[in-house]
């Protein structure tokens, strides 16, 4: 058996730019034949995503990925936690008819939340043994559904069309995972209680998280209404994607940590790799997403212009600061302490939700942007906290470099130009990224990529 962590990641990383190219169609139909507030009632859809992917896997996604990955990486039996995953799904979807009390779009849209949950925890499964051209294949057959053809639902002003198109599209992805991992109806209780009882945290954390996540959204729907809320949820959008790709090159590091480390791998050693080669990635991304995201809005989306300053407000904290939420799959898949992430997750939210509340009212959706970049900051710093306590991570030169040239990052706030001009001249100065690397690098890179370890080559 072999995981290939890079490969994995590549897989994931070209599943997303499609999603990112494909969703930037969908929304410039969205902006030239709709409102911003059709664009509100597609952000609520997305908001009960979260709040389905937040408060109901009592059997956290993460724990179920890593156990598998550990049971696959020990040569252990599998299958028996993969059923009862979905079975549990399955048994807890009634609980969607909560639905039914809202706007007859959303009680429309119960059976593609049921599908969601159940593709979310195949993927889960597949990802934990090592599947990632299944799951990618499964993410880009859902994309072409999801953004898409529910364009077609655009032109004719229908929400109810769109909806019918997204269940359309979640049906397909799960009938293509069960493909690559049979469904069988099977909840071993035991198995369900002993991850619930050691996942808890971890549960208990995405759903304090969602107000973190999602606070922004619902005091700007709460405070300002829909239209604002649509203005904020594109640029919101538009400012995730390089972050979205560094989060689509960690994917594979839950899984493949997890595996590498019941192989024996030791696991400060992966940790310090993989977030100087993070930090190397989102720092260019970052500062050139700041840069580009202006113009991007302003001339394919010119009636969201007012939404610019949030734009690049958001990419510039979320990107930078993704090496250090990177150390949260480490730190679960250590399975050492997961008290730490309610920490985390509590701290969060109520940073965010109380900013939120404080600053929308003075300044708009600016203030929604701000509470999300102080909390890119503080929960960044907490990942580092506990990272050193539960010693995944040392503070030792080259990771000291990696944290200064994520704080030298913030001057592209004033100037991007001098921001990257810094950054590239302390990548190649401080020596962040090793000959070391480069040829780990090499050593899982397919050779059509071998352009990526040329490029490492030059900050070494």
């Amino acid at each position: 058996m072999f995981m290939n962590p890079l490969t994995g990641s590549l897989k994931f990383l070209s599943t997303t730019i499609f999603n990112s190219l494909v969703a930037l169609l969908f929304f410039l139909v969205a902006a030239h034949y709709s409102t911003p507030s059709f664009v509100g009632k597609v952000a609520i859809i997305q908001l009960v995503e979260t709040i389905t992917a937040s408060f109901i896997p009592l059997l956290p996604f993460n724990l179920v990925t890593r156990d598998i990955s550990h049971k696959y990486g020990s040569s252990q039996d599998h299958a028996i936690l993969g059923y009862t995953a979905l079975s549990y799904s399955l048994s807890i979807s009634p609980i969607f008819l909560f639905l039914l009390l809202f706007p007859s779009y959303l009680w429309l849209s119960v059976p593609y939340f049921i599908l969601y949950l159940f593709s979310r925890y195949q993927s889960q499964v597949l990802s934990g043994i090592g599947k990632f051209t299944e799951v990618n294949v499964g993410n880009a057959i859902f994309t072409v559904s999801r953004w898409g053809f529910s364009a077609i639902a655009v032109l004719y002003h229908s929400i109810s069309l769109l909806i019918l198109v997204w269940t359309i599209g979640a049906l397909v992805k799960v009938l293509y995972y069960n493909l690559h991992f049979p469904f069988r109806f099977h909840f071993d209780l035991q198995i369900a209680k002993e991850i619930a009882k050691r996942g808890f945290p971890i549960y208990l954390t995405g759903a304090v998280s969602f107000l973190s996540s999602q606070g922004d959204r619902v005091m700007t729907a709460f405070l300002l209404g829909s239209y604002s809320l649509g203005i904020y949820q594109l640029v919101a959008l538009a400012s995730v994607v390089p972050s979205m790709i560094i989060q689509s090159i960690g994917s594979a590091l839950l899984p493949s940590s997890t595996y590498y480390y019941a192989k024996g791998v030791e696991m400060k050693v992966m940790v310090s790799t993989s977030f100087r080669l993070l930090t190397f990635l989102s720092l260019i991304l970052g500062v050139m997403g700041y840069a580009v995201g202006p113009f991007v809005i302003l001339k394919l989306f010119p009636e969201y212009s007012s939404g610019v300053r949030v734009l690049q407000l958001l990419v510039l904290f979320i990107t930078v600061t993704m090496p250090f939420q990177s150390l949260s799959s480490f730190l679960i898949a250590l399975m050492k302490n997961y008290r730490p992430f309610i920490l985390i997750g509590a701290v969060s939210a109520v940073e965010v939700v109380l900013v939120s509340f404080l600053l929308i009212p003075r300044i708009g959706i600016l203030g929604a942007g701000i509470a999300q970049a102080i909390n890119a900051v503080i929960t960044g710093a907490l990942y580092v906290i506990f990272s050193l306590q539960q010693d995944i991570l040392s503070l030792d030169r080259k990771t000291v470099y990696s944290m200064i040239l994520i704080a030298i990052s913030f001057i592209s706030l004033f100037s991007w130009i001098v921001g990257l001009i810094l950054i590239l001249l302390g990548l190649k100065v401080s020596g962040i990224i090793t000959r070391k690397d480069v040829s780990l690098v090499e050593k899982f890179v397919p050779q059509q990529l071998k352009f990526f370890s040329r490029l490492l080559n030059i900050f070494t």
